[in-house]
Formats: structure tokens, sequence, C-alpha cells
């Protein structure tokens, strides 16, 4: 999740996941703007996959569907959510060389898809186990997720695993109120509510042996797009990561460390000091945004120096191109001639 986030909360979850949502609701007769009650989400997030919503945000959401549809929904809200609506870390298990492989990948990734959660597993003589635990209070909205997700992975091991252990008996257990004894969503698969632990248990040898989907080259390349999608993840939580996210919202205008201590509802001062000891500083941050973005339009667009000193924030052209012969030794022309723009 690399693109500008929307909503409120701490922790992100790919619009994805709550596209998919609308999808639902709208076979149950629920409206969008009925979802988006109090959510502070734009009605045209829903047309832009794989942006990071606030999880505040997303479990208003998620609690203004379960208010009409009820909990027993989230089994097929899970079920939906197939590999493919997992994005990358969807297609690093599918193309994992062993279950072992594409647990570790989930387990390793899932920020990049969802902040939420935090997954451990554990294995036995006889089962492997999935144990999973929300980084927010319990709420309805959370154990929603909770059993969206787990189920969400009961149906993607089985279509993952080979096809004559596809009929094994899993359990899924929660730790919320329920009665899922008759549910047919998830066939083979015992859910129990009212448990001590939130946990997706399979047979250990129903999960043995080589995918079907094995793929090394591609699961190469899923794995090199993830850990990109991590280290920006990493640096997003951080404040530095903040501090660039605000500057890059408004590049043109390129506010003061004075404005964007401001936005943060801190001081200047409490600002530069927080930031020394994520060993950045602020024109080290604005300077490396500005110079990325540079080098972008000059070898993408066919954008003049004076459009693109507009864009940066600059007074005029002149101070933009010394500013960027500092950084790369080359004058705006020369870089764009160089990369053959």
């Amino acid at each position: 999740m690399t693109a500008k986030s929307v909503g409120v909360g701490e922790y992100r979850v790919s619009s994805d996941y709550l596209i998919l949502l609308t999808e639902l609701a709208f076979e149950r007769g629920i409206s969008t703007a009925t979802l988006l009650e109090g959510t502070h989400l734009p009605e045209t997030f829903i047309f832009q996959p794989n942006i990071p919503v606030g999880h505040e945000s997303a479990l208003r959401m998620i609690d203004n569907f379960c208010e009409r549809a009820g909990l027993d929904a989230a089994l097929e809200y899970g079920k939906r959510m197939t590999l493919s609506k997992h994005g990358a870390l969807g297609f690093a298990a599918q193309y994992s060389e062993t279950m072992t492989d594409a647990a570790a990948k989930v387990e390793r990734y899932i920020a990049t898809r969802a902040q939420l959660f935090e997954l451990e597993r554990e294995q036995d003589s006889n089962s492997r186990h999935l144990y999973i635990r929300t980084r927010f209070p319990d709420s309805r909205a959370g154990y929603f997720l909770v059993l969206a997700f787990l189920s969400s992975v009961e149906s993607i091991c089985r279509a993952l695993v080979k096809e004559e252990n596809r009929g094994a008996r899993s359990m899924l257990q929660i730790q919320f109120d329920g009665n899922f004894s008759g549910q047919t969503v998830l066939p083979n698969c015992s859910v129990y509510a009212n448990s001590p632990v939130n946990c997706l248990t399979w047979p250990l040898d129903a999960l043995e042996g080589m995918l079907p989907f094995f793929n090394p080259t591609l699961s190469t390349l899923a794995d090199q797009e993830l850990e990109q999608a991590l280290n920006t993840v990493s640096e997003t939580n951080t404040l530095a990561g903040r501090v660039r996210e605000i500057l890059n919202e408004h590049l043109s205008e390129m506010p003061t460390v004075e404005d964007v201590a401001g936005m943060l509802h801190m001081s200047a001062a409490t600002l530069n000091r927080k930031l020394k000891a994520e060993q950045r500083s602020f024109q080290q941050i604005k300077d490396d945004l500005r110079y990325n973005k540079a080098q972008r339009l000059l070898r993408d667009t066919t954008f003049s120096v004076d459009q693109i000193a507009d864009q940066l924030g600059y007074s005029d052209a002149s101070n933009f191109a010394k500013a960027f012969k500092a950084w790369s030794g080359n004058s705006p022309s020369q870089y764009r001639q160089q990369s053959g723009n």
C-alpha cells in the first residue's frame, strides 16, 4: 500500500477489502451511502483499488454493514477474499513451494495489506494453527474482521492443497458470541464461538507436500514486490514517513516546518527533535521528495522546467535548476537528455 491514505485511524487496511464489502452490501440491499455514514471516507474511494484506509474509518464502515447484515455474514465475506483480493500477498502464497512457505509469507507481509492484525503460527504433532489478534480494542467490527480473515485463509488453504486433501476437516475458533453450528459457507470446517482464542486449525498431513501452483519465478517476483511494499509501510509508520506524506500532499505549496508541525499538533522544535531521533531532518525529507519527483517529471513527462519548478513549490525555475544540479551534478535539461526524454 503506497498511495495516499484516506480516512481516519493509525493503522491501515487496503481499500480492496472495503470495495469487496460494498459488493456484498449491494447484494443485500445496503447502499454505499449507508455504509459510509460517519466514516469520513469520500464516495470516490470505492473506485480506487489498493489505497490505504485508516482503521477507524474502515471499522465504522464494517460496523455499519454488521448492523444490517449481522456477524454471520463475515463467513461469506471472507470466502470472497480470494487470492486475487489479497494482491501480491495472495499471489506470493499461491506460487509458494509449500504451505509452510505460504504461511510464512502471510505472517511476514500481512502489514502490506492490513496493519490490523498480529499473526502467530504454531504446529503440534497432528495440526497446524494460525492465531490472530487485533491491534485495537474489541468491537463488533473487529470480530467481523477476525472471522472474515480466518474464513478467507481457510478457503484459500482448501484451494491450494492437493485435490485429495480438499475434503480434510478444519476447525475455526473465535472468541466472541455466535452460533455457527449450521453454517454451510465453509464446507468441512467446524466453527466454534466463545473460544479462548481466535484460531484456524488444519490437520498437518493435509498441508504437507509441494503446492500444485508452485512457480519459482512468479514467487520471487511477488516476494520482491512485497518487500518493497513492506519497506514503504515501515517508513510510513515513522514520523519521517508522516512528514513525507504531508509534504507530498502539499508539494506545490511546500509548507514550512512550522506548517507541518502544526498539522501534526506539535511545535516545530518538537518535530525537529523527533526527526533527529529517527536520524532524519525536515530539509532532508523535503529535498529527497523534490529530487525524486523532479527526476520522474523530467524523465516521464514533457513538462517544461518552469512547469516542474512550479509543481515542486519553487518561486522560479532558476532556484529549481540550482537545487537540481546540487543534487544530481547535472542541470535539469542535461538530465532529461541523458534519460532519453
